[in-house]
């Protein structure tokens, strides 16, 4: 099935469909989705236990069947196999056989404030798909989930019968997040108490907290099916709010900088299981953490280190740079190379100033002959045996051997084999070396 096919199936409804697109979505395949704002994203949060899974059951039962529902159900990873436990699925499994409605499991995958780069993913599949309700269903309420009011229009927060103390416990968790409040569980006895509480921080939180919407309380069970109607007119009643007043573009702007926050996360863990050696490194003290981690982000490939620049007086161009606005450094004196070198840095890279010592060094002859300017470039390498192999390997010349050079090891490739370009390849210090 093509991919032109398949875009066509999910628009129609067809979940299996949705299924294989999310599948690419979350292996990373780059999707030509034109989103378009059309369903309503709820997100569902609150302490476990709390019944998320059995209230979304209820108000799914509850909806008209000519309205297209999706659920992702979002299930903690485990920390040895990093997949999770589908419980939430098994609940709902009656709901799976309804052509009108979606169920997905996903994991976690560890990342701290309870959504990956794949949740994103599926939210837009599913809103390209047309569906008219998006529940998902977090781990669990806190400051440590707290990526969900990045994807979702409305927030659900779910609070059991509990003790004022309890409440007063949970309240930097759920005060801060959420649009209705719903106090699940209604059929206890304890849940009048809860809901009496609740109201009173809701009423000091409506002095507050900006925009039309104010926070809600609502009462229900999602086990008797008590007050399930009225919280599905309060949700729809917000999403009216909300299109009324052109927030539901505001809600995807932040998912789409989320996702590409997530997305950076997913590829910094794929390359750190690729880099093992790194970690071996670390573990054996030839490199630092600080160290490892900016190889690991360079992904193991030679990078700009800096541009030197051959000047006949370091003080003066140390002034100028200065006067520019940038941090310059303090002078080093580099005997092997007959150079005195002060680096000025960028916010991505370095500019290197070079003054001659002494009139037979090849930065002096440089100057004589070409006068002041850009000297060299200089690559930061992992390997440099590795890479001056593969210099000669591709018929260039390696002007001499690795010695000290500023700040690490280095060696040049002649400019006569690389289209008159001096190059620098620098091999940085690292520990016990």
């Amino acid at each position: 099935m093509d991919l032109g096919d398949l875009l066509k199936r999910v628009q129609n409804w067809d979940k299996l469909a949705i299924a294989k697109l999310i599948t690419l979505a979350e292996e990373g395949v780059e999707l030509p989705l034109e989103t378009q704002r059309r369903s309503h994203v709820i997100g569902v949060t609150g302490p476990p236990g709390a019944g998320k899974s059995t209230l979304i059951y209820s108000m799914a039962r509850k909806i008209p069947q000519d309205r297209k529902i999706a659920i992702l159900a979002i299930d903690p990873s485990s920390p040895f196999t990093g997949g999770s436990f589908m419980g939430n699925r098994i609940r709902m499994q009656e709901l799976t056989s309804r052509p009108n409605i979606y169920i997905r499991s996903m994991a976690t995958r560890g990342i701290h404030g309870g959504l990956n780069y794949a949740t994103t993913a599926a939210i837009n599949v599913l809103e390209y798909a047309g569906a008219d309700y998006i529940f998902l269903e977090t781990v669990g309420a806190g400051q440590s989930d707290t990526d969900v009011k990045y994807v979702a229009d409305t927030i659900l927060v779910l609070v059991p019968p509990l003790s004022g103390d309890e409440i007063q416990a949970l309240k930097s968790g759920l005060m801060e997040i959420g649009d209705i409040y719903v106090v699940s569980k209604s059929d206890n006895q304890i849940a009048e108490s809860t809901y009496r509480d609740l109201m009173s921080m809701i009423d000091m939180m409506k002095e507050v907290k900006s925009g039309s919407w104010k926070p809600i309380v609502v009462k229900a069970s999602g086990l008797y099916g008590y007050g399930i109607d009225d919280l599905i007119k309060v949700i729809d009643d917000r999403f009216r709010e909300l299109m009324s007043n052109g927030k539901l573009n505001e809600a995807l702007i932040s998912r789409r900088a989320l996702e590409m926050r997530l997305y950076a996360y997913d590829l910094l863990e794929k390359s750190l299981s690729e880099r093992k050696d790194l970690v071996k490194d670390v573990v054996n003290g030839r490199l630092s953490p600080q160290e490892a981690a900016r190889r690991l982000l360079n992904a193991g490939k030679p990078r700009l280190d800096h541009v030197a620049i051959a000047v006949k007086n370091l003080d003066t161009a140390i002034e100028k740079f200065r006067k520019l606005g940038l941090r310059v450094g303090e002078p080093m004196i580099i005997e092997e190379q007959g150079v005195k070198v002060v680096m000025v840095w960028l916010s991505n890279t370095r500019i290197e100033l070079l003054e001659p010592l002494n009139p037979g060094s090849n930065v002096a002859r440089f100057l004589e002959s070409k006068g002041e300017g850009i000297h060299h470039i200089a690559l930061e390498v992992d390997d440099l045996d590795e890479f001056i192999k593969r210099a000669r390997g591709a018929g260039l010349i390696i002007t001499d051997a690795p010695s000290r050079g500023a700040e690490g090891i280095v060696t040049f490739i002649h400019p006569r084999s690389l289209n008159g370009v001096l190059l620098e390849l620098v091999k940085h210090h690292v520990l016990n070396e």
